[in-house]
């Protein structure tokens, strides 16, 4: 394992941000079969790892080196080589593994994070069994809630930064590719692109689409009824029904009219 110390200096540099010298961004760099990188930590939430297909995480075509994700610490498990540690986020849960050295004191040189607290985690990412796991370099516990606040708007501000670099370099359907966590924030979506209105580039699930198109074509004051909505779908599909449209609402899609079961598309 990397001594957490050997990068104090690049996680006090700064955070997901892109080195403005970096001389892979340049034509003659790319004829020589260099990549793109973003410098520095890259802030992550775990959704982003989960959503990405290949074994490196790539933002917009961008390689990543360390990572960084703050989280919920759920479970800890001691073995006599590592310790694996379950973290999850407001967008899903993954492992962390911490590896012991030979010695047999180095569990004493375990991070002091306790289950039920926040933690945040410097690491890389690698793939086990086809499973996403984060190897970490360094690990400690979030003492301000602010600092959770603070993580979200640098993933969102990171994943910006790469969608503007990557602009006139990748075609549309290559940024797709390669774009982990699309439905983040409204404000990540391809506005200023030429984007198919009839495709689904809003990055709804399928039946958040069929909701979405249920009450894009409704423009009467009151708008649509719940129970309208749920008679277009099987009995067993109703609870996603009304999760769906909870989160058209939460997300500025439509907006409940004379009641909280009477919907209108925020388009219609």
């Amino acid at each position: 394992m990397w001594n957490a110390s050997a990068f104090d200096d690049n996680i006090n540099s700064g955070v997901g941000f892109f080195n403005s010298s970096n001389q892979t961004d340049s034509p003659q760099a790319k004829t020589k079969g260099q990549i793109r990188r973003i410098q520095n930590v890259t802030p992550i939430c775990i959704r982003q790892v989960k959503d990405h297909l290949d074994e490196e995480f790539k933002l917009f075509g961008m390689s990543t080196q360390i990572l960084t994700l703050v989280g919920i610490l759920k479970e800890v498990e001691v073995l006599s080589t590592k310790v694996t540690y379950r973290i999850e986020d407001h967008t899903g849960e993954m492992k962390a593994i911490w590896w012991l050295e030979d010695d047999a004191n180095s569990t004493s040189n375990l991070p002091l994070v306790k289950e039920g607290c926040y933690v945040r985690v410097f690491g890389s990412l690698r793939t086990q069994d086809g499973e996403k796991i984060l190897m970490i370099l360094k690990m400690f516990p979030v003492d301000n809630i602010n600092d959770v606040t603070n993580h979200l708007l640098e993933v969102i501000h990171t994943r910006l930064e790469a969608e503007e670099a990557s602009k006139g370099s990748l075609s549309l359907a290559a940024i797709r590719q390669n774009n982990p966590g699309a439905e983040l924030a409204n404000s990540m979506s391809f506005m200023d692109m030429d984007v198919d209105k009839s495709s689904n580039s809003t990055g709804f699930t399928a039946l958040q689409e069929k909701v979405y198109r249920i009450l894009q074509p409704v423009n009467t004051q009151a708008g649509l009824d719940r129970a309208t909505i749920l008679s277009k779908f099987p009995t067993n599909q109703h609870r996603d029904v009304n999760a769906a449209l909870e989160f058209l609402t939460n997300e500025g899609h439509a907006y409940s009219t004379v009641d909280n079961d009477h919907f209108k598309a925020t388009d219609s």
